[in-house]
């Protein structure tokens, strides 16, 4: 009787623990794929766009911000509405963050203005000519770099990007 109760409290505790990490780990892995597939569709740097929803939400998409912002990129209500978009689904948070994202380095040319654009908003960086004079921004563009150069490295990552990018050349 007791091996039995022994062996249904770790079963129960193997239940409380370890399956909402799994499950929490193959949920971001899923997210990590959709970026990734969707950053090679729109013509965007992979490596740079998981960046970004890692330094905004570490790829949750319940997080809200208290200024608004929302999901998995924190992409403003507004934005998105003037994306299309709904940023509470995942797939269309990541679509319309990555659009303007790319709309953002259409408009200024560079991967550091666009990223200033992203966080401080193109607006400040007409203001300034450049990249906004906030800490908060600088250290953004900064960390985004840094990640994106961790990424590059990360084995799994590195498939998947190569995966995809076979799957686009076949169907052209």
């Amino acid at each position: 009787m007791t091996k039995k109760l022994i062996k249904l409290i770790l079963v129960c505790l193997c239940l409380v623990f370890i399956a909402p990490a799994t499950f929490a780990n193959t949920t971001t892995m899923q997210v990590k794929k959709d970026i990734v597939q969707t950053a090679l569709n729109l013509g965007v740097d992979p490596y740079l766009a998981l960046s970004i929803a890692k330094l905004e939400s570490n790829f949750n998409q319940q997080k809200k911000n208290p200024s608004g912002a929302v999901g998995i990129f924190q992409l403003m209500p507004r934005t998105a509405k003037f994306l299309g978009v709904n940023p509470y689904v995942p797939s269309q948070n990541i679509k319309g963050a990555l659009t303007y994202y790319k709309m953002m380095y259409n408009k200024f040319g560079s991967t550091e203005l666009a990223l200033a654009a992203y966080n401080a908003g193109p607006g400040n960086v007409r203001k300034y000519g450049g990249i906004p004079p906030f800490k908060e921004t600088k250290r953004f563009i900064t960390k985004v770099q840094q990640e994106s150069q961790a990424f590059k490295q990360d084995p799994y990552i590195q498939e998947h990007v190569t995966n995809h990018k076979e799957e686009i050349s076949e169907t052209l």
